[in-house]
């Protein structure tokens, strides 16, 4: 049998050709390369820039002078005054000997109200004793008044407190006791006023209780002018004291000089 050239059933089989796939795929592959150098170049310049030494300059000659650089200052908000500029305040020294004695006599008065109750003018007194001129006591007064270390009124009351309940002075008493301390008329006025009538005659009525057995060997009469002397003394008006002293001495028996009993 004779096979013909050129004839389409005798040739072989040929597989199809992808030319599109293949452009495709070399298209892809073209881009990775490219996209690699691109990273590797990026890299390499990188390292370049990290181990970048800028050069150092010359060093000057020793015989030519060298130049200070520049030092950069922040500029303040505000000006400030240097410290050196500031100037401390003059202190006189009359002042500062002034305001130091000041507080020596302060403490001085401090001390001495510790111990004792005192009146202004026993505070005056001190001042007095310790170098202070007449004219210098109201104003330390004023002073000591505000920081309350004295008060008369306060100072009277507490003595009528003392003297009456617990010594048991009556009025006129308590009056010369609180004159010798200077206090004011005034002020005495009024604390007195605070005291009871029916106060006064129980405290007088126990004095002359307590004082009664001293006199119980002496005739009516002696007992009755030494009592009487006795509740004078601590300042009890002469209405109160016949009160207590008719309450407190009993004569027995009707001859003179006969002794007292008491009740």
């Amino acid at each position: 049998m004779v096979r013909k050239e050129n004839d389409p059933e005798n040739e072989a089989p040929v597989a199809p050709v992808t030319f599109l796939a293949t452009a495709r795929r070399a298209k892809t592959e073209q881009a990775a390369a490219d996209q690699a150098a691109a990273e590797k170049a990026a890299a390499e310049q990188s390292d370049d820039d990290e181990w970048y030494e800028e050069p150092l300059a010359p060093e000057p000659l020793a015989s030519a002078p060298v130049a200070p650089e520049p030092v950069l200052k922040r500029v303040p908000r505000f000006v400030e005054v240097p410290v050196e500029q500031e100037q401390a305040p003059v202190i006189d020294e009359d002042d500062e000997d002034d305001s130091l004695r000041l507080i020596d006599l302060e403490r001085l008065v401090v001390r001495a109200l510790a111990r004792k109750d005192l009146s202004e003018w026993e505070v005056t007194q001190l001042l007095g004793a310790n170098g202070v001129e007449s004219d210098e006591f109201e104003e330390l007064l004023v002073d000591y008044r505000q920081k309350r270390y004295v008060d008369d009124f306060a100072y009277a009351e507490r003595q009528v407190e003392a003297l009456h309940r617990r010594k048991g002075f009556g009025r006129s008493q308590i009056s010369r006791e609180l004159g010798s301390k200077r206090i004011s008329s005034e002020i005495i006025t009024d604390v007195l006023a605070t005291l009871d009538d029916d106060d006064e005659l129980a405290r007088a009525l126990a004095l002359a209780e307590k004082r009664a057995p001293s006199l119980s060997k002496l005739d009516h009469a002696t007992a009755e002018r030494r009592l009487t002397s006795f509740l004078q003394r601590k300042g009890y008006p002469h209405a109160v004291i016949r009160d207590v002293v008719a309450k407190t001495l009993v004569p027995v028996g009707i001859k003179k000089g006969s002794s007292v009993r008491f009740h």
